[in-house]
């Protein structure tokens, strides 16, 4: 007989037990020998033929067993007084069975839960069996008495029955995925709306990216805010409004929008209203608080103390200044002057205090009235945020929210100051030398393709010397293709990313690698990276938007606990949920080497998307493998040239946050900062887009 497996594995599901005369007379005989049980209870079975009956009554728990001979040596018979109860009946065997209870009793528990029942029941006519199963939680809950016979009944619950409470919680739980599942489909049907025009063939994907990119922005802000409800629901609306939002638009400025957000948090729990009009009420209610601080300010006695700003340097032209704001007053009077949020509520003063974020203010410089015998001016022109974190500015606002333009008449002071500004300190002694600024901010700029726009105007990168470590303030497209010349390649590489490499040391495909190349640019997917070695340091599948991520980490023995104050010491953003799940995440008894790489779900062979599942069975396949949760914090920590706008999710085994639902680590970069977040889409199909970090198999 076949021992290896139970009665009641998933694959050994039986047909309804019709049984031959000789079968019928090995069960008689088995039940007639269980001394155990009363004989007259025993005869009583037979006679009347009950126990036959109950084993051919189709019952999908009953089965026959058998000795490697095929002779019958056991049954079970059950039947069914009440839906999705399994009354057991009849159980019997010889002693030469075979099967050992302790592993047969567990599979058959399991079984009958999986073939939808809740509850098991018998009579206890067997002590020696009754106290068998009352290991494995039958419980003895009354006397029953059958004419001259009585028996203990016994019972196990295999499936609690659920509270009206949580029965209501699902009903919910099901009505918000439908409305959810039809947010979606409003998605879909928004994208579809987006034409391939013949003048921009790629409309629709540019688009899409664009979604994508602010929708990863916010919804790190956002998840970011403490008491802000930013679950499934406001996701799926945010998304959808940012689509409806770029039909007619081609961008839209974050940081306005999560100000706006986040003071309305109902504009995304509903899929009515547009951007357009919550930008219009947001702005309404920020003029509105500064009507009310101007008010209170005017009430002011002169007895409250007001500490001055700290006047930076001014410019070559005497005309302006630059100052960094200190406290709130500071920024209750910027806001009262420039008519936007800075000091309408107190989430910069915390960026500010936190050492996240200096709010500097471009101003004019003052002067004597000579007439009035009074100083005058000091007022503001542009507000500007700098993040400490990324060395980037972040803002940079006129009035009203308005942007920098190159028709300013105090543009040259911007820029004078601008120059200057890199060349001063923090607090702490580090310069301000940022690297960017913001391209939501540069909007009234244009640049043409292939040129800069420098300190000293707009030049072509042939022109540019970027070893002269000039001003830029933005650059115009510098994509590299197949076509582009090795030699310009390699000196846009240098302008925009810094990178040394040689005309000879640049490979556009897998044949052009050898052992002197350095930088790759070209097609990606697995079986493209088993073929580049390692001595290749830069990969890029399209540059410069698109770095490709293969690198090696070293997995440490850091608590959950000592994760989380490395990354906020390392000055990196951790969301809520990703904070729940790195307090689950076991501490490594020994360091390890994790080498890394990351695949869109498109290269791994989904270009219209797949389940998470698919994405993971695909990935082993080509030789890839899931990663510690480790990798998540680790990655983010050691990821300090992550590119603009990436969102990486780690490829591991789902962990609980607190409130029981499945989520992934991820790691992005965003205009407002590097984090390591959340991602909950465990049981959604990704698109073939979404990025991936595996480890790879060695």
């Amino acid at each position: 007989m076949e021992t290896s497996k139970t009665l009641y594995t998933p694959d050994n599901k039986k047909e309804p037990i019709s049984l031959t005369e000789e079968q019928k007379n090995a069960v008689r005989n088995i039940t007639l020998g269980i001394e155990e049980v009363d004989e007259n209870i025993r005869e009583m079975a037979v006679q009347n033929g009950d126990v036959v009956r109950t084993l051919e009554n189709g019952h999908p728990l009953n089965r026959l067993i058998a000795d490697q001979k095929g002779e019958t040596t056991g049954y079970i018979a059950c039947e069914d007084f009440i839906p999705h109860e399994a009354y057991l009946k009849y159980l019997g065997t010889t002693k030469q069975t075979g099967r050992n209870l302790l592993v047969e009793i567990p599979a058959f528990l399991e079984y009958a839960k999986k073939q939808g029942y809740t509850k098991l029941n018998f009579h206890g006519w067997n002590d020696r069996l009754n106290k068998v199963l009352e290991r494995y939680g039958f419980e003895r809950l009354r006397t029953d008495t059958m004419g001259d016979f009585s028996a203990d009944f016994y019972e196990k619950t295999l499936v609690e029955k659920k509270s009206s409470e949580d029965v209501e919680k699902e009903r919910i739980k099901a009505f918000e995925q439908k409305f959810i599942n039809k947010i979606n489909q409003e998605y879909e049907k928004t994208l579809a709306t987006f034409s391939q025009k013949e003048d921009n063939p790629n409309n629709r994907a540019n688009k899409e990216r664009a979604i994508t990119a602010t929708f990863q922005v916010a919804n790190q802000q956002l998840s970011s805010l403490e008491g802000f409800e930013f679950g499934d629901r406001q996701k799926a609306i945010l998304k959808l409004k940012l689509a409806r939002h770029f039909q007619n638009n081609e961008n839209i400025d974050t940081n306005v929008l999560f100000d706006a957000i986040s003071e309305s948090p109902k504009f995304i729990n509903t899929d009515k209203g547009s951007f357009h009009q919550l930008l219009e009420v947001h702005q309404q209610k920020t003029l509105q608080k500064i009507a009310e601080k101007r008010i209170q300010r005017a009430k002011m006695t002169g007895t409250e103390a007001f500490n001055p700003y700290e006047a930076l340097f001014e410019t070559k032209s005497g005309n302006y200044f630059m100052a960094r704001l200190l406290n709130m007053p500071h920024l209750e009077q910027e806001s009262e002057y420039m008519n936007h949020c800075v000091g309408t509520s107190d989430s910069y003063l915390n960026k500010m205090k936190r050492g996240e974020v200096e709010i500097l203010s471009f101003r004019k410089s003052p002067t004597i009235n000579k007439k009035l015998n009074k100083l005058e001016g000091g007022d503001p022109v542009i507000t500007i945020e700098y993040d400490r974190k990324t060395k980037t500015i972040q803002q940079m606002k006129k009035n009203g929210d308005a942007y920098l333009s190159p028709n300013d008449s105090y543009y040259e002071d911007v820029i004078d100051a601008l120059k200057q500004l890199r060349k001063t300190e923090t607090d702490t002694g580090e310069l301000r030398d940022f690297k960017s600024i913001s391209l939501s901010e540069l909007g009234n700029f244009s640049v043409k393709d292939y040129h800069i726009l420098t300190e000293n105007g707009e030049v072509s990168f042939h022109d540019f010397n970027p070893n002269d470590n000039a001003f830029v303030l933005k650059f115009g497209k510098m994509e590299i293709t197949p076509e582009t010349s090795k030699k310009d390649a390699v000196k846009i590489m240098k302008i925009v990313d810094g990178i040394e490499c040689i005309p000879e040391e640049l490979a556009y495909s897998v044949e052009e690698i050898n052992t002197d190349t350095k930088s790759y640019i070209g097609d990606w997917n697995p079986e493209i990276y088993k073929k580049i070695p390692e001595s290749v340091t830069y990969l890029y599948e399209s540059f410069p938007k698109n770095k490709i991520l293969r690198k090696t980490i070293e997995l440490t023995e850091k608590s959950p606990q000592e994760y989380e104050e490395e990354l906020i010491k390392q000055g990196y953003q951790i969301g809520d949920y990703a904070k729940q799940i790195l307090k689950k995440v076991e501490t490594l008894k020994q360091k390890e080497d994790a080498d890394l790489v990351s695949f869109s779900v498109a290269q791994l062979g989904f270009p219209s998307g797949a389940t998470l599942k698919q994405i993971y069975d695909k990935a082993k396949e080509l030789g890839l493998e899931l990663c510690p949760p480790q990798v998540g914090p680790e990655l983010r920590l050691s990821y300090t040239d992550q590119f603009m706008n990436e969102y990486l999710v780690v490829a591991m085994d789902p962990i609980n946050d607190s409130e029981g639902s499945p989520g992934l680590l991820s790691v992005g970069r965003s205009s407002v900062g590097e984090w390591l977040g959340y991602d909950g889409r465990v049981g959604s199909e990704w698109d073939g887009d979404g990025r991936f970090v595996f480890r790879s198999r060695k």
